[in-house]
Parts: structure tokens; C-alpha cells; sequence
């Protein structure tokens, strides 16, 4: 068994919208008897857990996961008895004093200076209003009822407050704060807009070096137009790199096969995808895989300019093979956390597919679990301009993380991939089924594809037809392959009635 080798939550239970999926297992005797109490000892784990990731350690307040479902059910509650006075969001940031601190004194120190800062907030708050701690230099107030020059009277108690030292036994620490406002609902109707305008503000007050700034239309303006000309200096200036990237990098494509049935090694194809895999080949060390060189790009910052290099790459290929009749190819593309957060990724991919004339609906947009729940509230803005642009979005990696299933069901998914950590001995171990057979009953409830990927074994795709799972990816299939291979595999496919024959 590799027990200590599963992650955190799937060995603390499985949990969705507060129902715990229990796989249906034909078990009888003692089997059963044991089954049962570790499913009853897994419930109490996910409990306690959701009050783990529910409160912060250093200061007891709620975390940004409460935020989202309070602040959700306030403007939903807010909304239903028609209150017109609103609510204001404060975002409170502690200033680069304090990153110095935390990185230069022993922890005690800024987990001290977090506790206080918290109480001198609750201090001032009414009963009504609401904190939660968001980040490690952040917190998020929510005032009902207070705009105008009543909130500028709170906010300076509050700030004055917040400047106080912290007074230690041989020295003092002044942390200087910046806080960014947006009132509901002039500033926004939902949670996204209502945090995302509040952090504008709190950027623009950090910038002023202004205590406060509210949030207004015209600083609006402002960050998009910065956003602008820092990415037109970014093209200015990645333009001829650009067009170098072709000489060293290419391009391989993993096949991914939607099956329609499974007849002993005859896998009937109805979709054939891939996968879209970078190598570097470089001049004097041959090829390089990506766990070599992705890591040293992302340290760099080059990870952006290759991944807009790859983007364009992939719809360039579709283009291609649509004009030589190879039509119907849907390609995945992964996003690093740098690509994903990066201001212009919604824009970069909506460029390519309008140069290309693509279907966006063949296009499928891989994150990986961690950088989906990191930041949820961004990831909620990100995703929401991916959806609008019609491609599909998929979770790379699914169950290697620590996500909170029961937020799973808040983005707009389409796809869901099982980690091969869980494939790779499906037909030897227990646990690893029925792991699987838990991630198909969340894919299936909440209607997103599922895709095993790291299908080496017969045996294993066996198992996971069974369970319901229909996408599969793995060196079963085919490793990668290049751009020509690829439509060879695909088109061998299609000349045997859309049979794929597994081999021996």
C-alpha cells in the first residue's frame, strides 16, 4: 500500500456539497465491518479539516473560503429584501515593512504582529459587520451600511489604529497599511467584481502612498490602460524571440481517445484529441524534456513568451490540418500558474484563435489543481473571460492537490483529469479504485468529462471503462508524438472503422 502517497484530502475523505460519495462495493463480513469504520473515521477527519481550512492558524479569523460563501449569501440575502444602503468591502494590506519583518526576524514575531492586527481590527468593528483574514498580509472587512463620510470617519480610527507599534521586548515595528474600498452595489452586483474593484483600489493606494483610495472608474481606466502599454512594450520586445523559439523548440502531441465501447483490446474510437507537449531541441545537448527546462522558465519569467510561442504554435497546426482535410482534432494546452495569472492570457489565446479561424470549442485550456484553488477569487475572473471566449477548461493533475471539493462545483469546468498516481496500480490496489470510482461520481454529479491519463495497462483501462470513465490518455494509447505522427496514428484509426487496437 502507499499510503502516505495519497493526498491530503482524499486520505481525509472525499466530500461535495457536504455528501460524503461512498462508492456502491459489493462487500460482505468483516470486510464490510472495516470498510464502514474507516469511512466513519474519514467523515470526522473531513470535518475537522473543513475547520482547519475554514479559520487561520495565526489569528483565528475566517479564511477567503468563508468569504465567498458569506459574501455570496449577504448579496443573495441583501438582494431579496431589496436593501438599498449596500455594504462596503474593505481590503486591508499590510505594507512591505512587513514582508521585511517575516523575512528577516523569527517567525514569532510576524505571527505576533498578525494576531495584533487582527484585534485592533475587531476592536473597532460593530456586530453587524464582518473580517476575515485572506492572504498572510491580508484581510477583508465587510461594513453593511457604512459609505460615505460615516466610513471615512471608521477608516481613519482604523488606520490610526493599524499604525500603532507593535512593541516587543528590545525593539518596536510600525506596519504601515494601505486599504482599497468599492461599495455594493454601485461598484458591482457580485463577489468578484465587488473584491477585484476593492483590490484596484488598495493597488492605487499602495502606489499613491495613500492610506485609503475608493474605487472609481477612472482608476479603472487607469489599470487597463497601464496593462496596455505594459504589454505593448512586452510584444515590442518578445517579437523577435518570438520567431526565434522555432529553432530549438517543437512541439509533440499526446493522443487523448473519447471511447464509445471497449471490446477485449478493440477500443471503438468516437473522438481522437491530444495533448500538446513541448520539447527543447537544444543545439549542443539534444533533446530536453519539460520537467528539465519548464522550471527554469518559470523562475526566469520565460515561461510567458514560450507559452504565447505555444499557444500560437497549436492553432497554427489545427489550421493546417483542417486545410488538408484532417478535421475534428481537439488539442489541450497547458498553462503554467505564470501563464494563468498573467494580465493578457485571456487575450493572448482569443488572438490566436481569431488569427487561426478555429473553433474555439477545440480548444481545451489545462490548469493545474493548485493553481486553481490558490486564489480563488482570481481564478473566478480568469475563468469567467476563458468562458466567454468559448474554449474548454480542464484541471490537470486532479487529486494531487489539497482543493476543497465542495468549491469545486463554483468554477466553470468542463474536465476533470485523474493524476496517473492513482492508474498506475488500479488493478492491484483497493484503495486506488476506489479513489477512481469517487472521481467519476463527482465528474458524473457535477456533468464534467473525466480523463485518465497514465494509462499503461490493459487491465487498468478495463477497470476504469468499468467504472464510467470514458476519455483515456497514457502510453497504452501512445506517447508523444510528432506533428506527422500524430496524423498517421490518427488517420490508422479512421481507416480501420475508428478502431484502436491495444497492443500486447
Amino acid at each position: 500500500m502507499r499510503n502516505e502517497s495519497y493526498p491530503r484530502f482524499i486520505k481525509e475523505g472525499i466530500e461535495l456539497e457536504n455528501e460524503t460519495i461512498i462508492p456502491n462495493l459489493e462487500l460482505t463480513g468483516d470486510e464490510t465491518i472495516r470498510l464502514k469504520a474507516e469511512i466513519d473515521h474519514l467523515q470526522r477527519r473531513v470535518a475537522d479539516l473543513e475547520r482547519k481550512i475554514s479559520l487561520q492558524p495565526q489569528t483565528g479569523l475566517p479564511t477567503h473560503f468563508r468569504l465567498e460563501l458569506e459574501l455570496d449569501e449577504m448579496i443573495e440575502t441583501s438582494r431579496a429584501q431589496g436593501d438599498r444602503k449596500g455594504f462596503s468591502a474593505l481590503i486591508v494590506q499590510l505594507g512591505e515593512n512587513y514582508r521585511v519583518v517575516r523575512k528577516t526576524v523569527k517567525s514569532g514575531v510576524s505571527e505576533w504582529i498578525l494576531y495584533q492586527t487582527a484585534c485592533r481590527i475587531t476592536g473597532l468593528l460593530r456586530p453587524v459587520d464582518k473580517v476575515f483574514h485572506t492572504h498572510e498580509n491580508e484581510f477583508v472587512l465587510i461594513i453593511p451600511g457604512l459609505k460615505g463620510q460615516a466610513l471615512t470617519s471608521f477608516l481613519r480610527k482604523l488606520i490610526e489604529r493599524l499604525n500603532e507599534a507593535h512593541i516587543f521586548s528590545s525593539f518596536n515595528v510600525n506596519i504601515q497599511t494601505a486599504i482599497g474600498i468599492a461599495y455594493w452595489p454601485e461598484h458591482g452586483g457580485d463577489r468578484s467584481s465587488i473584491l477585484h474593484n476593492a483590490d484596484i483600489a488598495v493597488g492605487a493606494a499602495t502606489e499613491a502612498r495613500k492610506p485609503f483610495i475608493l474605487f472609481t472608474g477612472e482608476l479603472l481606466r487607469a489599470v487597463v490602460e497601464k496593462a496596455e502599454l505594459q504589454n505593448s512594450i512586452i510584444q515590442a520586445i518578445e517579437k523577435p524571440v518570438m520567431e526565434r523559439l522555432g529553432e530549438q523548440f517543437v512541439l509533440y502531441f499526446q493522443p487523448k481517445l473519447v471511447v464509445s465501447a471497449v471490446e477485449g483490446r478493440i477500443l471503438r474510437v468516437e473522438r481522437i484529441e491530444a495533448e500538446a507537449l513541448i520539447r527543447w531541441n537544444h543545439p549542443q545537448k539534444g533533446l530536453i524534456m519539460p520537467s528539465t527546462f519548464i522550471p527554469l522558465a518559470e523562475e526566469t519569467g520565460l515561461i510567458i513568451p514560450l507559452g504565447k510561442w505555444l499557444i500560437y504554435q497549436c492553432m497554427q497546426k489545427l489550421s493546417a490540418w483542417e486545410a488538408a482535410g484532417k478535421s475534428g482534432i481537439g488539442i489541450s494546452i497547458n498553462l503554467s500558474a505564470q501563464q494563468f495569472r498573467s494580465s493578457d492570457s485571456a487575450q493572448v489565446l482569443k488572438s490566436a484563435i481569431a488569427s487561426s479561424g478555429i473553433d474555439p470549442d477545440r480548444i481545451t485550456i489545462e490548469i493545474t489543481e493548485t493553481s486553481l484553488f490558490e486564489d480563488t477569487t482570481t481564478a473566478d475572473v480568469i475563468l469567467e473571460r476563458f468562458e466567454t471566449l468559448g474554449v474548454r477548461i480542464s484541471v490537470d493533475d486532479f487529486g494531487t492537490g489539497f482543493s476543497s471539493l465542495s468549491h469545486l462545483h463554483r468554477f466553470p469546468l468542463d474536465e476533470i483529469k485523474i493524476d496517473r498516481l492513482f492508474i498506475e496500480n488500479l488493478d492491484q490496489n483497493r484503495k486506488d479504485r476506489i479513489i477512481v470510482e469517487s472521481l467519476v461520481s463527482i465528474a458524473k454529479g457535477l456533468g464534467l468529462s473525466l480523463v485518465a491519463e497514465g494509462v499503461e495497462k490493459t487491465e487498468a483501462l478495463e477497470i476504469l471503462w468499468e467504472l464510467g470513465c470514458r476519455t483515456f490518455q497514457g502510453y497504452l494509447i501512445a506517447k508523444p508524438l510528432t506533428p506527422e505522427a500524430f496524423i498517421e496514428f490518427r488517420d490508422r484509426i479512421i481507416a480501420d472503422d475508428n478502431r484502436f487496437r491495444c497492443p500486447e
